[in-house]
């Protein structure tokens, strides 16, 4: 009797989770399509930006009292989404070898050769330089990309704008993928709530930083690890996606928890009081909540099965090539397409761009496994 009352209740446990346990279960998600979804959410966000000069009447922005916009939102979902499977890789994987070689096939060869076409390509057709020029600075400059160093070749194209604008994120993303390697190296996996205690810490540092007004830089580090201070901003979504991950047997699903959550952040967004203390209370509160709300969408069983890589992966490219193709239509079309028809344009073009990465180089290096908890699932989010 005992036996049986224990089963049912692990049962019962098991379909009143946030994230399922079982393996059959976990592959039935929708990262494929959270993923397109918020890289098109970049698209939309980066529209206004580019386009009007501002995001400030971008619809989340203005929702959230400019605390979080569209595009910022859909860089730390990545990062959510990234922390839950790169940590369910790292448990899962054949080697540490195996683990680093598909972590730099799935980041590199796309990234590559994004970052050249923009160098070689897009910069000649907006500036005055000829094609095929380079000097010896700016190879090795092209040449330091293979460390992710998001080198393109100055010019005045874009009247000196950024020609891509959306590659500063995949640095951190993949010093968060050496993050999970080195906690699986030393052992700590087993202890899950490392996890969780480095959200909480960053978490609780940036809170001290926000209220005594400091954004630290990286000094002489910064060509390695990035800008100091937006770690603080990328580092706790992807750790509590990982805690998501690591305790999913002990997180509860509640539509009514999630609902209730949000209406918080909104309120507590636009609060009426000392603007310091609005992005303290937002920026400590979000992290958890748009986990939980990304990972309550990705395994809710009354939502179909959206097959968005069916013609393959276009998330990652859409996030590669949209920023410059949308610098392009802004410089060519401004004044001749309206905001909408630019919007539409940005979106298609980026989506197209999107299956041509994915068919001309992503997909040859694609090393996802035929097996596992997430077999035929690509591990690696379109970063934003």
């Amino acid at each position: 009797m005992a036996t049986v009352m224990f089963n049912t209740e692990n049962t019962l446990r098991k379909h009143d989770t946030l994230i399922p346990m079982s393996g059959t279960a976990l592959r039935y998600n929708n990262f494929d399509a959270l993923r397109l979804f918020l890289a098109i959410l970049v698209v939309w966000s980066h529209s206004f930006a580019l386009s009007l000069g501002s995001e400030n009447t971008e619809w989340l922005s203005m929702l959230l009292n400019g605390e979080y916009n569209s595009g910022h939102i859909a860089v730390l979902g990545f990062f959510a989404i990234s922390g839950f499977l790169i940590t369910a890789s790292w448990l899962n994987r054949k080697s540490t070898l195996s683990f680093l070689k598909s972590r730099i096939a799935r980041i590199h060869p796309g990234y590559l050769a994004a970052i050249t076409i923009c160098s070689l390509v897009v910069v000649p057709l907006y500036s005055d330089r000829n094609f095929g020029a380079i000097s010896f600075h700016e190879l090795g400059g092209m040449l330091s990309n293979v460390l992710l160093q998001n080198y393109i070749i100055a010019s005045d194209a874009f009247h000196s704008g950024p020609v891509n604008g959306s590659l500063w994120s995949i640095r951190y993303e993949f010093w968060c993928y050496l993050g999970v390697m080195a906690i699986g190296l030393v052992g700590a996996m087993r202890w899950r709530v490392v996890y969780p205690l480095v959200a909480i810490a960053v978490m609780s540092v940036r809170i001290f930083l926000d209220m005594t007004g400091r954004h630290p830089d990286s000094g002489i580090l910064a060509p390695v690890i990035g800008y100091a201070y937006f770690w603080f901003d990328v580092l706790p979504p992807f750790m509590l996606g990982g805690f998501a991950y690591l305790y999913r047997e002990t997180i509860p699903r509640s539509g009514s928890l999630l609902l209730i959550a949000l209406m918080t952040i909104i309120m507590v967004a636009n609060l009426q009081i000392e603007r310091v203390y609005v992005d303290v209370l937002t920026r400590t509160l979000f992290p958890p909540v748009l986990c939980y709300g990304i990972f309550y969408l990705a395994f809710d069983k009354r939502l179909p099965k959206f097959n968005t890589s069916k013609y393959g992966d276009p998330s990652y490219g859409v996030y590669l090539y949209a920023f410059p193709i949308q610098q392009m239509l802004t410089v060519s079309l401004k004044g001749i397409i309206s905001f909408p028809e630019y919007v539409a344009a940005s979106i298609t073009l980026s989506l197209a761009a999107g299956y041509v990465s994915w068919h001309l180089v992503e997909k040859h290096f694609h090393t996802a496994k035929k097996h596992g908890p997430f077999a035929g699932h690509s591990l690696v989010p379109g970063n934003a």
